[in-house]
């Protein structure tokens, strides 16, 4: 997903949403734990006391049964929610020296990254729309001339990206000549 995003701090605002919803997974299993150990506990006790009928004995030992038979399940969850989490901090912890807006509060951070952000979807846009249909749809024109970095960046970047298709003996070349227009990079983040 953090490859989807064309800025670092693209990258680390959606790695930024997934840690939270991941730490909130990893909380709601040690509270499904904590309940489990409970209901084996209560269930137990049923089993243990003498003057508990035999019908409650019974659903006790269903109980323990029942919690037992679905704890590979939440077992595998929490440690595949306990992996993400680590790889989500990982890929953060990557990305965090080549964030432009590190500096800013969070929510301020994600608004700057997201004139950044526009304008590499922009861009890709008009590698995509120029390369399998040769022109860019209205709306999407009219939407790009909206962006602040459209002079600046994005009319340049739609000259080159025609220029390059124009000058192709094959369109495909641009693909696969590694083209400063068709390929990314992300490797240098």
């Amino acid at each position: 997903m953090a490859g989807s995003c064309f800025t670092p701090d693209g990258a680390w605002m959606l790695m930024y949403g997934q840690k939270i919803d991941r730490e909130a997974v990893v909380q709601s299993c040690e509270a499904q734990r904590i309940r489990r150990e409970a209901k084996i506990l209560d269930a137990q006790a049923v089993i243990d006391d003498p003057n508990a009928s035999k019908t409650d004995k019974m659903r006790a030992e269903a109980d323990i049964i029942e919690a037992d038979a679905h704890f590979y399940t939440w077992s595998t969850n929490m440690e595949a929610a306990q992996m993400e989490l680590a790889t989500i901090k990982s890929i953060m912890e990557e990305l965090e020296p080549h964030r432009k807006y590190a500096h800013l509060p969070l929510l301020e951070a994600n608004e700057a990254a997201q004139r950044d952000e526009w304008l590499g979807e922009f861009k890709n846009r008009v590698e995509n729309f120029l390369f399998s249909t040769g022109t860019i749809p209205e709306d999407h024109l009219r939407a790009m001339r909206n962006h602040p970095d459209f002079q600046t960046e994005l009319l340049p970047h739609i000259q080159g990206v025609m220029n390059k298709l124009a000058g192709a003996k094959n369109a495909i070349e641009c693909l696969t000549n590694h083209s400063e227009y068709f390929l990314e990079d992300k490797r240098n983040v």
